[in-house]
């Protein structure tokens, strides 16, 4: 109760900050709702990307620093993951790096109708008490080709760099009256350069290439603080917390990449089983700037046995589920994604729904 009573505080004090949030009449006035997802990997993608009713990812990775005090063993990782569309990665680079051509943006007219991938590479150290992780690589790719009669192409590339630290403290070290909250803080330091825009065939003759799609770039410092608390009630472990998201600067204010400051809490809990490790979460999120009641809800939940871990989550962007291997050195991930489509309508000849299949491999050092 202390927690909700605190969320709905900050609620209240952000709303005079708020701003609808965006609306869309095209498929490309906002990138795809399943790019929106600041952890790219294998475990956040399975368990509907939940963060604040979970202490620890099947992956080891703390997802909320509040959470660092209640870390076991430190783990220095390095992973990548990659979800869908292989062959696109490719052109996303080049869009980004490469001088366009106009024989480059012809060919993109013989693709299928919507093309998307989205791929990271990234190490991570987390310990009691401090995470750090470095992300040279994640890239963001969907492309859709629609009006076949006068063929259109609407492009989103994406490439991000990210720095990030966190630290987390018992609140026992203030009072012990204080034995069961902790508190943490994340800093994100954010390099983006991304091209957004649409093209006909026609304009690839008359028109400079370069100026078709230019390449925009935002650097940002963000400050994401939390709470969290745990308990334990006739072997039946309860936690949950709350913080803040977005707090900082950025050098562009994009309506792709809004960054806007909310407000997010989860309540989670882990009942007790004969075998195993049963955990299930439900997060709140962006209780200001959501488009929506039902975008507010996540829903997430694992149970591990041995070395495998089997993971399902659900939001108002996709049903998922995966399975997590974690070795003595290595770990494997694989999730199955039913997504919801925010393209099929332009394309024309595509479904409401899609389905996609990511991996992740990483290695612990």
């Amino acid at each position: 109760m202390p927690l909700i009573a605190l969320a709905l505080g900050l609620v209240a004090a952000l709303m005079p900050l708020s701003a609808h949030a965006l609306q869309s009449d095209s498929a490309f006035s906002a990138i795809p709702s399943r790019f929106n997802t600041s952890d790219l990997t294998v475990s956040s993608r399975a368990l509907g990307e939940i963060c604040y009713s979970r202490a620890e990812r099947p992956d080891g990775t703390v997802c909320n620093p509040a959470f660092l005090p209640q870390k076991e063993e430190s783990t220095l990782a390095a992973h990548a993951f990659i979800g869908n569309g292989y062959t696109a990665l490719n052109t996303a680079n080049h869009f980004i790096f490469q001088p366009i051509s106009k024989e480059f943006l012809q060919e993109m007219f013989q693709n299928q109708s919507v093309t998307s991938v989205e791929a990271s590479l990234g190490l991570e150290f987390t310990s009691r008490y401090f995470s750090a992780e470095f992300s040279p690589y994640r890239v963001q790719y969907v492309s859709e080709m629609h009006n076949p009669n006068l063929p259109v192409v609407a492009v989103h590339a994406a490439i991000e760099r990210r720095l990030s630290f966190g630290g987390g403290i018992p609140l026992s070290l203030l009072s012990p009256k204080l034995a069961n909250f902790s508190a943490g803080a994340r800093l994100r330091l954010l390099q983006r350069k991304f091209v957004h825009g649409s093209f006909s065939f026609l304009e690839t003759v008359g028109s400079d290439p370069a100026a078709l799609l230019p390449v925009t770039e935002q650097n940002s410092i963000l400050l994401d603080p939390s709470f969290a608390a745990t308990a334990t009630i006739r072997r039946w472990k309860l936690s949950g917390s709350v913080g803040l998201v977005n707090l900082g600067y950025s050098s562009l204010e994009s309506t792709l990449y809004p960054n806007f400051v909310d407000v997010n809490l989860g309540v989670g809990v882990e009942p007790p089983v004969g075998y195993g490790r049963l955990r299930l979460g439900l997060d709140f999120v962006n209780l200001v700037h959501a488009d929506d009641a039902l975008s507010r809800f996540r829903a997430g939940g694992s149970y591990r046995y041995g070395m495998v871990e089997v993971m399902t989550g659900v939001n108002s962007r996709s049903w998922t589920s995966g399975l997590q291997f974690v070795l003595q050195f290595i770990q494997a991930g694989i999730a199955y994604e039913f997504v919801r489509s925010d393209l099929y309508s332009l394309a024309g000849n595509g479904s409401a729904f899609e389905s996609r299949i990511s991996t992740d491999f990483g290695v612990r050092l």
